[in-house]
């Protein structure tokens, strides 16, 4: 019987001294490797410069932890037995190499190259420069607003959706793996266990679980377990829980266990809690941690069209009780001159006086209103008389034409009579006899 591993990714393994050591060579010295910067029970992600483009890249190497170590720089089982797991993670990695080039996304990070050496695979992807989302949650000095959250998740769902649209599934998202860069807009990385065939209502899953406590939802946690669309909203929505409230939601394993034992669900809902969200906003993110998959949102593209149906509404401002307009802008002047007076040490020969109320009965006109009216009076004449010389020089110029042309018109009489009159006497006789 095939044995079912669960690799836990807040496990690394940085101390054990696996990663590849900085100026290691790959692809025939097409790749340098500078540092490495992260890791996690399926891979090592390295800094690294493309040699012949001169550029920084960021390199991703497959090395499941739970059963390979560093022989050199090759990467070995840890047994015979594992061999074929090791196989099936190296296809899995060029898998999700061909998945992630599939997408043409704003929000997905870009792959350039990806091969195999030293036993396992390597993916070249975008370098992109900022920080992702769990180093800000951790930060308690550069906290985003609800606007920068929204924009964030809005963007998040419209990459997913294309994924989902192209038959795959993330599997992977949390706030380690959402990149903001320097102008705050989000990229997707890491598809450590994108895998194909999203869209089918059953899909066994492969022997070797990931899985992130607080954001994998339980399905993940299931060898062969049924894992749709929504699984991949669970966990965006438990990422940005936690991007909400500064707190990772409940195991979603804890959360099976309680409902199963008729126990109160341990998940405490963001709505109701953060006044500076709308509740539908929150609303649809606790809708998407619903242990039931039925119960979640279905699809990146309906969650979108909640929050543009919200976005849509009118925001009505209720007036206090009890406050008439004419007061509210009595106490404003009021307020204004007090400001004015406190400003300037030095006497006024006409000291500004507060007003104290602004009747009713008697309308206020501002004396920039008078200056509006007069410069666009004073605009319109300026433009009557500008019609006026228009008008008058197209006439004279309709009138130097018909002078033009009846001047034109006596020549041509003139030289016709001309040409009526004989040349010599020969002619004058002919004409005599023949009248």
């Amino acid at each position: 019987m095939e044995e079912t591993r669960i690799i836990d990714f807040s496990e690394t393994y940085e101390d054990l001294g696996q990663a590849l050591p900085a100026g290691t060579e790959l692809l025939g010295g097409k790749f340098k490797i500078d540092e490495q910067v992260g890791s996690g029970g399926f891979g090592i992600t390295y800094l690294a410069k493309d040699i012949y483009l001169d550029r920084a890249v960021v390199i991703k190497e497959c090395f499941p932890e739970a059963f390979c170590c560093r022989f050199g720089a090759q990467v070995r089982v840890t047994s015979d037995r594992y061999a074929a797991q090791h196989r099936k993670s190296v296809d899995m990695f060029m898998l999700e190499a061909r998945s992630i080039a599939k997408l043409r996304h704003p929000n997905i990070v870009g792959v350039h190259q990806v091969f195999e050496e030293n036993e396992t695979a390597y993916m070249v992807l975008d370098l992109i420069d900022g920080r992702d989302l769990l180093d800000i949650i951790e930060d308690d000095s550069d906290p985003l607003s609800p606007d920068q959250v929204r924009d964030i998740l809005v963007k998040t769902l419209d990459a997913i959706d294309l994924i989902h649209r192209n038959d795959l599934l993330h599997r992977d998202i949390s706030p380690d793996n959402i990149l903001l860069d320097k102008w705050g807009s989000p990229s997707l990385i890491d598809f450590g266990a994108a895998r194909e065939d999203a869209s089918k209502k059953s899909n066994d899953v492969t022997t070797m679980l990931m899985v992130k406590d607080g954001y994998s939802p339980h399905e993940f946690y299931i060898a062969g377990g049924q894992q749709q669309p929504c699984s991949d909203l669970y966990a965006l929505g438990a990422t940005i829980y936690h991007l909400i409230s500064g707190e990772t939601p409940p195991n979603s394993q804890e959360r099976v266990a309680a409902l199963t034992n008729n126990d109160h669900d341990p998940y405490l809902p963001l709505a109701g809690r953060f006044a500076h969200y709308e509740s539908a906003f929150l609303e649809a993110i606790d809708k998407s941690l619903s242990v039931p998959p039925k119960d979640r949102i279905a699809s990146a593209k309906g969650w979108l069209s909640l929050i543009e149906t919200e976005s849509k509404k009118v925001k009505m401002v209720k007036m206090p009780e009890g406050r008439m307009v004419s007061k509210t802008l009595s106490e404003l002047v009021h307020e204004t001159n007090k400001h004015v007076l406190k400003a300037s040490d030095k006497p006024r020969a006409q000291p500004v006086q507060a007003v104290t109320s602004v009747p009713q009965q008697e309308s206020y006109r501002p004396e920039w209103v008078d200056e509006f009216n007069r410069e666009t009076t004073e605009a319109e004449l300026r433009k009557q008389e500008q019609n006026r010389a228009l008008a008058e020089a197209h006439r004279r110029e309709e009138l130097e034409r018909e002078a033009i042309a009846e001047l034109e018109e006596a020549e041509r009489q003139l030289l016709a009579r001309e040409a009526e009159k004989p040349r010599n006497i020969l002619e004058w006789v002919s004409l005599k006899r023949t009248g």
